[in-house]
């Protein structure tokens, strides 16, 4: 076995398991020597904060990077974010979420890529990067929304770019396509592949994974209703096999992830064609392959696929994934409404209260038998986040639900999913009350949670949540920040990060200073004359900077799979860190995009320890055929731990990693 020291590390073993079950290891073997006697350890870079949470302090410097009007005028909805060019500084895509053509010659701004000037500002690379051309050689394609992943195993990350097209939409030709980087901020695009399942292309979310461990990524495809409001129009999801050159192969069907056309019987159980809105796909059971989830708009069930080692099964409903346990729908002013124009309706609308909207034309939105359904009284579900919230070794999910006052209670709300135990328990919703993910109402409410990010934004070794709500008057960003007893505590207002109107983000550490700093789009969508604030002219970005997670102790990762057959992709997606540091245990899985058009965060790992300085053990589990852990022996906090899965661990400075 080779060992190797290298300076940033306190003292440092290596060893490479193989195991051929995720969850069993073999003990690592003794190391050599490894140094002589007249050597000499480095100091550890230790910081001493204290016990968290720490003050949160976001800086507005949107003007200072160039995002304003006197700048790059950079506005938009969703964002993303990849390293384009191998510099080791995170780019950026931001898009208004458009479904037409752009004019490359005057631009509207639907989408922007931005190159990163090694952290004082960005280039505006969107018509020199190739990444928004037509099949015929055009600038100006459509981009609904990019994730990344480097599907070639090439080491340069490759994009794919979507084209939203539903009967709604006028169509323009192109079609969600993947364009393949060539690792200086250009790309190409790859060959055709259908990646819906009809003409029409709804695709409302998609994720990067390697579902069958073959060292190619495949990609999941979440498609929304082909004609919008109508269910049996809903489209199928669809996973496509990666051959590791760019092209896919459709398998949903022999994975088990089919579904049926929407029925009236389909849907209640649950088996229809779903009009979904985002997926995620993370290792949730903890046995080394990713599952799948994805969320449906129009108080459907949301749908939860384990990974069965390269195929899925369906545990939506036993997992208590699918929805909560709330179904009373007697404040649901639909319901109240049918009840008022149905005078004859006996029992079934007895001690129906009145309701206090008005009901012209909607007589008959309420269906008995139907409407009441457990099938037909989840949420508006926007996505699923998937993380180890509560620090104790499992990936647990954040639900991200729209909801109005005019549902009532029994639609789905945005909450936390407890893991103790998948899937021998199912999960479990402590409740907003219970955990504090709660919200201040006013009369006529709605929630317009549209997504959501989960990372330690100050480094104290809990993980934060920041939600994006959007659409409606008095919605904004909610920053949740975890509190010592395991609840949350929402300080957006005096962090700073109170962005009205949020509609995405991106975890992003665009400064290379060690903690994630934010950028946060936002919506003109549903604003009117008498709003408070009045509409601006324009979506704009927010660029938000960290000031204070730089004061905590934190280790940062950059991995990198081998890309061979029987090895890892080469980004690493689905590979699991797990760090043992001052009697706490943090856990971390590397993932591609998520939610609803698009969330993905930045590629350099970023794991808080607070007050630990050295981690008694840090794992990687890999994303292999055999499940391969590397496993490193106390490992000095504050340095970027670049781990190759063949070739082993270099260290850097965050200078010397992203060089300035």
């Amino acid at each position: 076995m080779k060992i190797a020291l290298f300076c940033s590390l306190s003292v440092f073993i290596l060893s490479i398991v193989a195991c051929g079950n995720a969850d069993k290891e073999t003990p690592p073997q003794d190391s050599d020597e490894l140094l002589s006697d007249g050597d000499a350890l480095p100091a550890p870079v230790c910081l001493t904060p204290g016990d968290g949470p720490y003050p949160l302090v976001f800086t507005d410097v949107t003007d200072e990077i160039g995002f304003s009007e006197e700048g790059l005028v950079v506005a938009g909805s969703t964002i993303t974010t990849a390293d384009i060019n191998n510099d080791g500084w995170p780019d950026l895509y931001i898009s208004k979420g458009g479904k037409t053509r752009e004019n490359s010659e005057l631009p509207t701004g639907l989408y922007r890529l931005l190159l990163n000037n090694k952290g004082t500002g960005f280039t505006e690379v969107t018509w020199t990067s190739g990444l928004f051309k037509t099949r015929e050689g055009e600038e100006g394609r459509v981009s609904s929304f990019v994730i990344w992943g480097d599907v070639n195993n090439d080491g340069f990350v490759d994009a794919f770019n979507t084209a939203y097209l539903d009967s709604d939409t006028e169509d323009t030709g192109d079609r969600s396509s993947l364009f393949l980087g060539k690792g200086d901020g250009t790309f190409t695009i790859a060959p055709h592949h259908q990646f819906f399942a009809v003409y029409l292309d709804p695709l409302a979310g998609a994720s990067f994974l390697d579902y069958d461990r073959d060292g190619k990524l495949d990609l999941f495809a979440g498609h929304h209703y082909g004609t919008y409001g109508y269910p049996e129009n809903a489209e199928m999801d669809t996973l496509h096999r990666g051959g590791g050159n760019g092209k896919f192969t459709n398998v949903t069907k022999e994975t088990g992830l089919a579904t049926l056309k929407p029925t009236e019987e389909t849907i209640k159980a649950g088996t229809n064609h779903k009009p979904t809105w985002g997926v995620t796909a993370c290792d949730v059971d903890g046995d080394g392959w990713q599952d799948l989830m994805t969320t449906t708009y129009g108080r459907g069930f949301n749908m939860f696929w384990r990974n069965m080692g390269g195929t899925f099964e369906d545990l939506s409903l036993s997992s208590k994934f699918a929805e909560d346990e709330n179904l009373d729908y007697a404040d649901d002013q639909w319901f109240l409404c049918y009840c008022k124009s149905h005078t004859d309706a006996g029992d079934y609308c007895a001690d129906a209260a009145n309701p206090s909207i008005t009901c012209t034309g909607l007589e008959d939105a309420w269906e008995p038998g139907y409407s009441d359904h457990p099938a037909r009284l989840g949420g508006n579900s926007s996505g699923t986040v998937c993380a180890d919230i509560d620090n104790d070794g499992d990936l647990d999910l954040l639900g991200v639900e729209l909801a109005h006052w005019h549902i009532g209670q029994a639609s789905d709300k945005t909450e936390l999913l407890r893991n103790d135990g998948f899937p021998a328990k199912p999960f479990t919703r402590p409740g907003r009350e219970a955990t504090g993910i709660l919200r201040t109402h006013i009369s006529g409410w709605n929630e317009g949670d549209l997504g959501a990010l989960a990372g330690d934004l100050d480094n104290d070794g809990r993980i934060d949540l920041y939600v994006l709500s959007s659409d409606y008057p008095g919605t904004y960003a909610l920053l949740y920040q975890q509190q010592d007893d395991g609840t949350f505590k929402e300080v957006g207002k005096d962090t700073g990060t109170r962005v009205i109107r949020s509609h995405g983000a991106t975890l992003i550490d665009y400064d290379r200073d060690g903690d994630y700093d934010l950028v946060v789009g936002s919506s003109l969508m549903r604003w009117s004359a008498t709003d408070i604030p009045p509409a601006p002219t324009q979506p704009w970005v927010k660029v938000l900077r960290n000031d204070t997670g730089q004061n905590a102790n934190r280790f940062l990762f950059s991995l990198e799979g081998s890309g061979k057959s029987d090895g890892a992709n080469r980004m690493a997606i689905g590979a699991r860190i797990t760090i043992k540091a001052g009697g706490k245990t943090f856990v971390h899985e590397v993932q591609g995009g998520y939610g609803l058009f698009g969330f993905q965060n930045d590629p350099l790992v970023i794991i808080g320890a607070g007050d630990a300085c050295i981690a008694e053990e840090i794992k990687v589990r890999w994303p292999n055929k055999t499940g391969n852990i590397s496993i490193f022996k106390d490992v000095s906090a504050n340095q970027v731990l670049k781990i190759h899965e063949e070739n082993g661990v270099t260290t850097q400075t965050l200078e010397e990693f992203a060089a300035r």
